[in-house]
């Protein structure tokens, strides 16, 4: 079922929903595996010691907008596990190249665009249209909406001026204090670009804030589905390590890999590795020391499990 599973998996980050993935870790029923979500479970997993893990969607950013720093924000975003969302009233704004490919692009009125979005109650907002009056006619409409982060561009006068106005049509001082603007943590941020890499730090602190993990990498959920290959999972990390258990990590049989549990010497071995479990075909527990023996000195250990994934798998 190991095919199967991970499909599943696939298309249920896909769809945005948080599904936990619970591997057995006892000698005897090493690569069982149970995917369990909000409309059911796959697989079965057998009593004992186990790793568990809620695996994150991508939490969508909405950004109101389309001009300069909207063009930076959008791929920054997207660097750091965000599916993005772009509203813009100008077609020739969203004109092919502004914007990365995989851009979720719509044209049209801001305020219909948003109330026909259904976005996820967890979306972030960053408004940047060209003017205060299509500023605001998007910030009204998402204080009224589910939401995760809102933020405005903008100077402080203007702000000043929103919260007042917003005051005055009845919103509550708790959605009024909720607005992040001026929007971005305070860097000195003058350029577009450095402008988004002020907001992508901001979005950052409150996603981790909200308790809502950083995803799955975009190029680890597309390579779900491309069999065979070697899971590489961080089960347990002591001590100074570069990542938290959960990491994750696919390995093909080119040795290219998907994801990454950490660089350095500790990856390159874990490659090594997952190319060995993947031609014996037996899952296995690996233990790696970053005491400064093998070129690392870090300092901590990594546990990490690896499981050989192929099309006709049946070990779950």
């Amino acid at each position: 079922m190991g095919a199967e599973l991970y499909r599943a998996l696939q298309q249920l980050l896909l769809a945005g929903q948080n599904p936990r993935l619970e591997s057995s870790l006892e000698p005897d029923s090493l690569g069982r595996e149970r995917l369990s979500w909000s409309g059911g479970s796959l697989g079965e997993l057998p009593p004992g010691r186990s790793f568990g893990q809620t695996l994150s969607a991508p939490v969508r950013l909405v950004i109101c907008g389309g001009g300069h720093v909207s063009r930076a924000l959008a791929p920054a975003a997207q660097a750091v596990g965000f599916a993005v969302t772009v509203l813009e009233n100008r077609r020739e704004v969203l004109s092919e190249g502004n914007f990365p490919p995989d851009t979720d692009l719509r044209c049209g009125a801001f305020d219909q665009l948003l109330r026909e979005g259904q976005f996820g109650p967890n979306t972030f907002y960053a408004i940047m249209t060209r003017g205060h009056r299509e500023d605001y006619v998007c910030l009204s409409r998402i204080l009224k909406l589910p939401h995760g982060y809102v933020g405005m561009m903008g100077s402080r006068k203007k702000v000043a001026a929103t919260r007042q106005r917003l005051e005055q049509e009845g919103f509550s001082q708790e959605l009024i204090d909720s607005l992040h603007s001026p929007i971005g943590l305070s860097i000195g941020a003058e350029t577009p670009a450095e402008i988004a890499v002020s907001v992508v730090a901001e979005l950052i602190q409150c996603r981790q804030a909200l308790g809502l993990q950083a995803p799955l990498e975009p190029d680890f959920i597309a390579g779900l589905d491309k069999f065979p290959y070697a899971l590489v999972t961080l089960v347990d990390c002591q001590g100074s390590t570069p990542r938290s258990p959960g990491a994750r990590m696919l390995v093909f049989e080119d040795g290219s890999i998907r994801g990454t549990i950490g660089g350095g010497p500790g990856e390159a071995e874990a490659i090594r590795t997952g190319l060995e479990v993947l031609k014996v075909g037996n899952p296995g527990l690996f233990t790696y020391r970053m005491d400064g023996s093998a070129d690392s000195i870090c300092g901590g250990t990594v546990q990490y499990l690896i499981i050989p994934v192929k099309e006709d798998d049946f070990t779950c």
